[in-house]
């Protein structure tokens, strides 16, 4: 007979009834599509024409006739000078190419879908109270609860006190308080390519690095794993929330995928498999942004033989 977890009295593994409704298909390609105003960063064929519309006053056929005739030698996302050359060579514009796409997108878009990854057994508490930025206190007040419960020999408040020293979760410069993490491309967060299972298979990254020095690698995996199931939630970002920075990043990468398209030889860096697609957000997201959520079958655990 399987035992319950002591905090939740559920069948570890076991989630809380409520909100089935709200599942939806892990694969993109089982989903009804997005509306037309979320930007889907991995779903290229609702956007590749639209966004060679909406810069067409800058990025004109002559443009793209002369790249492909004359391909620069890097083609590259974080540097688009080369496009920024090439515009000004052939229509006389001046522009920084991935400043304006970064604009035209908020414009364009009312929201970007992106996953967040998670472990937990209450669907509750997320659609009702939305998704939250790291709150240091609140997480080692859970690090008290699951393992200064007396169940872990050597776990006490001393090595805790040491641990949160440690880590300095609250230091600017640790990018853990008040920031709250996806990835545009949710296979990131449960593939061996994207190596950011642990979300899924342990939950809180804060929680886990503080068990691991309250308790032993062994004792906080199986603490962690027994709580709840591995959840992805889907969400559509509203685009005034994402900072500049980060859309231009996207920016960069939809320019280099589409100019790599036109020509054969040239190979996109942008949403190949070990590219990464993550973003994070300074602020709460409200829980009428969640579109669903379902529970990956399979994860690839990067900290497996940690």
């Amino acid at each position: 007979m399987m035992s319950t977890h002591p905090r939740s009295g559920l069948v570890p593994g076991s989630i809380l009834p409520g909100y089935e409704d709200r599942g939806i298909a892990a694969s993109l390609a089982e989903r009804p599509l997005p509306p037309h105003d979320v930007f889907c960063y991995p779903l290229v064929e609702t956007w590749r024409d639209r966004i060679w519309q909406m810069l067409g006053d800058f990025i004109t056929e002559e443009v793209k006739a002369e790249f492909v005739r004359h391909p620069p030698e890097f083609v590259v996302s974080d540097d688009l000078s080369w496009l920024d050359n090439l515009i000004h060579d052939v229509t006389g514009e001046i522009t920084d190419i991935k400043m304006l796409t970064a604009d035209r997108l908020r414009v364009e878009y009312r929201a970007f879908r992106a996953g967040h990854a998670t472990r937990t057994n209450d669907l509750a508490q997320f659609y009702q109270n939305g998704l939250k930025v790291l709150n240091a206190a609140e997480v080692e007040d859970r690090a008290r609860s699951v393992f200064l419960n007396g169940q872990f020999k050597h776990a006490t408040e001393e090595r805790l006190q040491n641990a949160i020293d440690q880590i300095k979760a609250r230091d600017p410069a640790g990018g853990r308080e008040g920031r709250l993490y996806f990835c545009a491309r949710e296979e990131e967060l449960f593939s061996r390519a994207g190596g950011a299972g642990h979300y899924l298979t342990y939950g809180s990254e804060y929680l886990y690095c503080l068990g691991i020095r309250v308790a032993s690698s062994r004792e906080t995996k199986k603490a962690l794993t027994g709580i709840g199931s591995p959840t992805m939630f889907v969400c559509d970002i509203p685009m005034v929330m994402i900072r500049s920075h980060a859309l231009e990043d996207f920016a960069g990468s939809i320019l280099e995928y589409l100019f790599c398209e036109l020509v054969d030889e040239l190979e996109a860096h942008a949403l190949s498999p070990d590219a990464g697609s993550a973003l994070s957000l300074t602020e709460n997201l409200p829980g009428e942004c969640i579109v669903g959520h379902y529970h990956p079958a399979t994860i690839y655990d990067p900290l497996r033989f940690a």
